[in-house]
Parts: structure tokens; sequence; C-alpha cells
């Protein structure tokens, strides 16, 4: 049986959380515009 590293246990993915944190934001920014929109329009539904 291969032996663990220690260090492999305990990898954190800073870089993935923070390039999903970015496409959260820019989701809501996207989503915040179109409802801005469309409550212009006078299309709120």
């Amino acid at each position: 049986m291969a032996k663990k590293n220690k260090g492999d246990d305990e990898f954190h993915p800073t870089g993935t959380i923070a390039i999903l944190a970015i496409f959260v934001i820019t989701l809501i920014a996207i989503w915040t515009t179109i409802y801005m929109i469309l409550v212009g329009r006078g299309g709120t539904l």
C-alpha cells in the first residue's frame, strides 16, 4: 500500500474558489442589469 503524504489531505483550491466567486459576481451583475432594464420598460411580471 502506498503511503499518503500529510500535505495531500490539507489541499485548499484557492484559485478555483476565486474563479467561482468571480463567476457568481458576474452572473449577479448580469441578472441585475437585465432586471433593471425590464423594470425600466415596465415589464416586471
